[in-house]
């Protein structure tokens, strides 16, 4: 189950953090991350005109190819060592949890390594739940109707 979208983006960069950078262009202001060795192989400036394609995260676009000025690179994201190695859980559990404690489930769990992320709605309130695997409601989070992270399933297209 994909949790993040691919996008390319394209505009001129504004600020530089090393080996993320800033993207202004049509989308608004976009926080990009090339990896250190990404950095090592192209030497990014501000102004520069470039066209980022990646998978977008919550927090930012992590790009696996950059062009600029007709030059093009190819990036590497190593995945942490728990991606796509989860043990079998049945997502059920977090299911009958939210739905035993008043919510409404909008969209599918999200697995994660200890827990599942579920969106909620109760008394007209979205949440983010936090859901462990045995069905125990960790934590539970206030969500924007216009929150990026749930755009999917909030219809919001963000």
């Amino acid at each position: 189950m994909p949790h993040h979208e691919s996008r390319t983006i394209s505009g001129a960069i504004t600020h530089i953090f090393g080996h993320r950078f800033v993207v202004r262009g049509e989308q608004g202001d976009v926080l990009a991350d090339i990896t250190p060795k990404g950095a090592g192989q192209i030497e990014l400036r501000l102004n520069d005109r470039v066209t980022c394609e990646g998978e977008m995260k919550p927090s930012e676009l992590k790009v696996a190819r950059l062009t600029r000025g007709g030059e093009t690179i190819a990036i590497e994201h190593k995945k942490k060592p728990h991606e796509d190695h989860h043990a079998p859980v049945d997502p059920s559990v977090a299911l009958s949890a939210a739905r035993a404690a008043g919510f409404a489930v909008l969209g599918a769990p999200r697995r994660k390594p200890k827990h599942f992320e579920v969106l909620g709605k109760r008394h007209g309130a979205l949440n983010e739940l936090h859901i462990e695997l045995d069905g125990h409601i960790r934590k539970t989070k206030p969500v924007d109707q216009n929150d990026h992270k749930w755009a999917g399933e909030l219809g919001s297209g963000t």
